[in-house]
């Protein structure tokens, strides 16, 4: 009877140190990995219960953007220890930087953390952006509105909620906030490039001071640079807006609306033929475009070829029946 109890005990310990010793191995001689990872790998091999271990681990998998391996040794950690809320934050942070589909997973870690600290601004902030990407803007501006009074947060807690009001078309307290933000902090590239895009769509005339503040801010930043192009082709400075397109392409070959526009250009200067080739390459990103389907049967209209006209025509309304310019060109053709 001992040997069988014994025997149990003995089963019941192994099996408990089997599930602390859970997490990935990855030997120290494993040139796979940088230098780095297997020097902590050997750390964590010859400790494998010490949860910091693996926390740095996955830290150094997250700078070197292995956002996978990371997560598996955040992931360990948190099982070791799952009450060290930067160990939820970081597991959280990896997910959303892999664009990960496990929505659930992100939030429940940044509650997690929440709930351990609850003095935690970082995850705060990052959990209302969950919140706003999901379209759950109440939840989003309670998490935010107390991170206004927080120096580090204040001004990009601000463009959040402007975002908010926005998106349930307050235009009204949207501006309000956003000039809050700029206040804070005159050079916060969100807030201005939200005020940018605030005074375009009201024409105001200092819309291109502003775009052009945001260029200079940051010029490798394909928005900066498609809103600056926007705002020239609305002044019809077509040579500048295709310049200025064409920067954002080269930076983010797949925006669509900066292929989309140079086709829109090309075609009131009458180069039907090279609109077309950019309402190609903007359907190579998006084939259910129905402004770029148009758009070719308009200018295949021009050309003179009817039939292929009134095919993208029909195209474009099937992808949006209410688009107008596509039934006005089925009408200009029949």
């Amino acid at each position: 009877m001992k040997k069988i109890v014994l025997s149990i005990v003995l089963i019941a310990v192994l099996s408990c140190n089997s599930n602390r010793n859970s997490g990935r191995f990855i030997s120290e001689t494993d040139t796979t990995f940088s230098e780095e990872i297997r020097g902590i790998s050997l750390k964590i091999n010859n400790n494998p219960n010490d949860a910091e271990l693996y926390y740095k681990r996955a830290n150094t998998f997250y700078f070197e953007k292995k956002y996978n391996d990371a997560i598996l040794d955040f992931e360990t950690a948190i099982s070791i220890n799952p009450k060290q809320a930067l160990y939820h934050y970081k597991c959280a942070e990896s997910l959303i930087s892999m664009d990960s589909t496990n929505s659930n997973k992100t939030k429940e870690h940044l509650i997690q953390a929440i709930k351990i600290k609850s003095d935690y601004p970082e995850a705060s902030f990052l959990l209302a952006k969950y919140y706003l990407a999901r379209q759950e803007y109440d939840k989003s501006i309670d998490l935010l509105n107390p991170l206004r009074d927080q120096i580090d947060f204040s001004d990009d807690a601000y463009v959040l909620i402007s975002i908010a009001f926005k998106e349930q078309k307050d235009t009204v307290s949207a501006q309000k906030v956003i000039e809050n933000a700029l206040l804070k902090n005159p050079d916060n590239f969100n807030a201005v490039m939200q005020k940018t895009l605030f005074l375009y769509h009201s024409n105001d005339p200092m819309t291109e001071q502003w775009a052009s503040k945001a260029v200079r801010m940051n010029e490798f930043n394909d928005e900066a640079l498609y809103t600056y192009a926007l705002v020239m082709q609305q002044k019809e400075k077509y040579a500048v807006a295709i310049e200025y397109y064409d920067r954002a392409i080269k930076i983010n070959p797949n925006h669509i609306l900066a292929h989309y526009n140079i086709a829109v250009i090309q075609s009131l200067f009458d180069n039907y033929e090279e609109s077309i080739d950019w309402c190609n390459k903007t359907l190579d990103l998006e084939s259910t475009n129905a402004n770029a389907h148009c758009l070719i049967g308009y200018n295949q209209e021009k050309l003179g070829n009817k039939k292929a006209a009134l095919v993208s025509y029909k195209t474009a309304l099937s992808i949006n029946p209410s688009l107008e310019l596509a039934k006005e060109g089925m009408k200009s053709i029949h």
